[in-house]
């Protein structure tokens, strides 16, 4: 399953048209008659925020958030509790490690 990662705003123009190929969410409408056990569910782009709190308030993500609605692509922001530098991105990077491990033990056996 393919992951790609950017920073913002940089991200947006360089992922952006993802969003608008094989991988988005109009790209194949759901078939509500679909075997779901036969046939698997499509992939689906998702996009994944990890904010920060930037000096002066100023981020791009408003900006990706609304890039992604306007696809219909989900979208899941993760934003640490208020602490030091170090405690925010050891919070950040303890979910993101706690969530692929859960995903690599759910899809053992599924690629």
């Amino acid at each position: 399953r393919p992951a790609l990662a950017a920073d913002l705003p940089e991200a947006l123009p360089a992922h952006g048209v993802l969003l608008a190929g094989a991988f988005a969410a109009g790209a194949d409408p759901e078939d509500f008659f679909r075997d779901r056990v036969e046939e698997p569910q499509a992939l689906r782009a998702r996009i994944v925020l990890l904010r920060d709190r930037p000096a002066g308030g100023l981020t791009a993500a408003p900006a990706a958030r609304e890039l992604a609605l306007s696809h219909d692509t989900a979208i899941s922001e993760l934003e640490p509790e208020e602490g030091g530098e170090l405690e925010q991105i050891a919070e950040l990077l303890a979910v993101t490690d706690f969530a692929t491990a859960y995903l690599a033990l759910a899809t053992r056996g599924h690629g």
